[in-house]
Parts: C-alpha cells; structure tokens; sequence
C-alpha cells in the first residue's frame, strides 16, 4: 500500500513538474517569441550594411607546389603593382592582405588545384585570379643556371631521338632488303626493337624537360576565373536564421532559471512554515 501510495505521489509530482513548464513557457510567450524574432530582424539589417564579398574560381591541373607558389611574394608582388593594391599601406600589410585573400586548395583523388579568390567586386576578384595566374605561370617557370641545365639537357635527348631515328630507319631498310627468314635478320630486328625503344625514352625525356621549362601555364587550365553573379558574403538569411535560434535559446534557459528562483524562494517560505508547526505542535508528543 505504502509503494502504491509513493508511485502514485511520483506520478502527480512529475505532472506537476511539466504542468509547471508549460505554465512557464505560457507566462513568457510574448517574450519568447518577440525576443528571437526581434534579434534576427536586427542581424538581418546588420547584415545589409556589411559589404558585399564575391568570390572569382579557377580550376587546373597542378599539385600543392604550385598551391604554395600563389602564395609567395614573387607571385602576389607583381599583382599588387599590376592591379594598384598597395593603397598607401606598406608592402608588407598589402601582401598579407592579399594572401588573405586567396585561397588554394588541392583534391586528393583528382590532384586539381582550385584558386579562390574574394574581393568587394565581381570584377576586380576576376580581375586578381587573373593576375595571380599569369604571374604563378612565370614564377613557375625555371631560371639562371637551372633553366640553362635543362636547355643543355634537352638539345642532348633531343640530338639522342634523332641519332635514334636515323639509326631506326637505316635497319628498317636492310631488314626490308635482306628478309625475316635470314639469320641475320632475327639480329638486325631484336637491334630495331631497342632503338624504338630508346626513341620512346628520349621522346618521354624531352617531352619532360619541355614541360619543365615552360611551368605551368594555360595548358593546365580547366576552368578560367568566374565572373561572379552574386555574393558570397555575408550570407544574411543564415545570419539571421541562426541569431533568432540562439536568442531563443538564450531566452528560454534564462526563463527557466528565473523560475528556478522564484521557486527556491517559495520553497524556502514553505519550509519556514513546517518547521514552525513543528515547532509549535512539539509539545503534543510528550504526552
């Protein structure tokens, strides 16, 4: 009977509790929904006043050295004096500026390098990819003595391919003369075969030690830079949408709490009272 008795004084307790929220968020309604609502009305007009960032997308095939590259002084140097960004600030506050305003990133499956990059106008966020790529593409290319390497290089594999042809086409004909039934012609054949393939090899080599000299350029580009149509930043629904949530957030749990108190405060009234009637009816067990 007693457990009966304490699950059903439970039951009426936790009815009691979520009848008591209800009560709560029924007394503060005006405050819970205006609050929020006024909040994000306001981050949605501060957000029309926050300037505009739009952001210009170029694509190629190049991996994280090139990546780096766009970030250097040798690249963003010559944009600045191509594009007048220096705007009386020091070199250095303008070339942090500018990096800060490119991004690179580099996919790990398809090894594409993505340039991003924000301005306050369409045009002129074009107009910075642009320049960043023109001035990557020289940056990339080798110079002084390690562009006069390859150069060397390449006259040598290119001279190596032509000695090979030559030599390729004078056993392509004694082959044609002499017959594949011969004996000699099984030696002049497996002799044919290798200089095809040290033409293969010098035709690879060359055609490494060209794209060495010329670094990156427009070859690799698979998307140009946008143009953007719309904004990027600030992104103002979202700010507003996000500001109403967490001040309703805010709103509740401080509802909540200023509940809590209050009834502290009655349950402290409550508890005086018992004990005084405790107090007053102590003389009763002694009889």
């Amino acid at each position: 009977m007693a457990e009966e008795v304490r699950r059903t004084v439970g039951i009426r307790q936790d009815e009691v509790s979520f009848l008591d929220i209800l009560v709560t968020v029924a007394d503060n309604i005006k405050l819970l929904i205006i609050g929020p609502l006024f909040v994000g009305l306001c981050v949605l007009g501060i957000g029309f006043m926050l300037p505009l960032t739009f952001q210009s997308v170029a694509i190629l095939q190049a991996e994280q050295p090139t990546a780096s590259l766009t970030e250097t002084a040798a690249v963003l140097d010559p944009v600045m004096a191509d594009l007048g960004l220096v705007n009386g600030d020091s070199i250095d506050e303008a070339r942090r500026k500018l990096r800060d305003q490119i991004k690179t990133a580099v996919g790990r499956n398809d090894k594409l390098l993505t340039l991003t990059v924000s301005s306050h106008t369409a045009q002129q966020s074009q107009a910075i990819a642009n320049a960043v790529l023109l001035h990557t593409y020289q940056a990339s290319r080798p110079k002084g003595t390690v562009r006069a390497r390859l150069e060397v290089q390449l006259v040598e594999a290119q001279t190596r391919l032509k000695n090979a042809q030559e030599a390729a086409a004078g056993l392509l004909k004694r082959l044609e003369s002499n017959g594949s039934g011969a004996n000699g012609g099984v030696e002049l054949a497996r002799g044919y075969a290798e200089l095809l393939g040290a033409t293969g090899a010098a035709q690879n080599q060359i055609s490494a030690l060209e794209a060495q000299l010329e670094g990156v350029s427009d070859a690799q580009l698979v998307q140009s830079p946008t143009l953007p149509q719309k904004a990027s930043q600030p992104k103002k629904a979202l700010m507003a949408i996000g500001a109403t949530l967490a001040a309703g957030f805010v709103l509740l749990l401080f509802v909540f709490i200023r509940q809590s108190f209050r009834g502290m405060t009655a349950n402290a009234t409550a508890s005086e009272k018992l004990a005084h009637i405790r107090r007053s009816l102590g003389w009763a067990s002694s009889f």
